[in-house]
């Protein structure tokens, strides 16, 4: 019969009942390394890691287990996953932590995430694929539960379930889509779908069904974050210049708004004054606004007839 997680937990637990010598001496490196600059967040997780394996995990992570930061994940604090070999068998695991979220969270955050996948990743090694599904499809089973409870009880750990922080996530959201259907009035997402990828919703998306069917709207992007200095680096001469074009487009617009807005007023304040004559020799034209609206270009300030400013940013300042 195959090892299940309730089995493999209580062979681990069991090893806490009376340490061995190797464990004692972990032990004793993993209080060092937790009380050393306890006022700084960041500790060497791949050493934790190593004294973890010793101390709760029978030594079987070291040689299975790649550990890592990683800077893409910002929707948990940490991942474990089986990965397949070249022959296509899951025998390669990866424990990844996420740097966005956790830099700047209190050290025993990343102490009890990593804890936290260690416990997945041990419950890998010992009862393979049967693990990632589990009773309730998160491998957060009896099993899991068991050994965590135990990790939190005897080192005064807080190993939870869930371990999301929900400000941190939210603040790396930052593609949003709006949709310009009912459900723009509807709680709790009043119409946004919020994403730290640029993945715009669609078919892909598990509620896209029902939301065509009770809604019906379509969604449009609202707001992104602005490109570092690497991804402009490494855009190409075309994107380049559409990216400054459209910058130039919402940059004439609102200067064109505002001149249209003070020209209105004008109007309106100049409606209540008595009309003045023209001089015979004034000719009829003289006192209409001129074809072109006069405006500075953005980079070399040289005055530019709104309508020619594209061609001229092209020309004289083209990528």
């Amino acid at each position: 019969m195959p090892t299940t997680d309730e089995e493999a937990a209580i062979a681990a637990i069991e090893t806490l009942i009376d340490l061995s010598d190797e464990q004692q001496k972990a032990q004793a490196e993993i209080n060092s390394v937790l009380h050393s600059e306890l006022d700084s967040p960041f500790v060497d997780i791949h050493e934790l890691f190593r004294l973890y394996d010793i101390f709760y995990f029978r030594s079987m992570l070291q040689n299975r287990v790649e550990v890592s930061w990683s800077k893409r994940l910002t929707l948990c604090a940490g991942i474990c996953e089986l990965v397949r070999d070249e022959q296509g068998k899951y025998k390669k695991i990866r424990l990844k932590l996420s740097e966005p979220l956790l830099k700047f969270r209190p050290r025993s955050d990343t102490v009890n995430t990593l804890l936290h996948e260690a416990i997945h990743a041990y419950f890998f090694v010992t009862t393979s694929w049967r693990h990632s599904r589990g009773d309730d499809g998160t491998g957060h089973g009896a099993g899991f539960l068991l050994l965590a409870d135990a990790v939190n009880s005897h080192g005064d750990y807080e190993v939870t379930v869930y371990h999301t922080f929900h400000d941190e996530v939210d603040s790396y959201r930052t593609h949003v889509w709006l949709c310009d259907g009912p459900c723009r009035k509807e709680p709790p997402f009043f119409g946004l779908v919020k994403r730290s990828m640029n993945r715009a919703p669609g078919k892909s998306d598990t509620w896209w069904q029902k939301h065509q069917q009770e809604c019906g709207g379509t969604y449009t992007k609202i707001a992104e974050p602005e490109l570092t200095k690497d991804q402009v680096a490494r855009l190409s001469p075309r994107e380049r210049a559409g990216r400054q074009k459209n910058k130039i487009d919402s940059w004439v617009k609102e200067k064109t708004s505002r001149h249209v807005v003070k020209n209105v007023a004008e109007v309106q304040e100049n409606a209540t004054e008595e009309p003045q004559k023209r001089p015979l020799d004034e000719p009829d034209n003289a006192h209409l606004p001129p074809k072109d609206i006069i405006i500075s270009c953005p980079i070399c300030d040289a005055p530019i007839p709104e309508r020619s400013i594209n061609q001229h940013l092209d020309v004289e300042h083209s990528p």
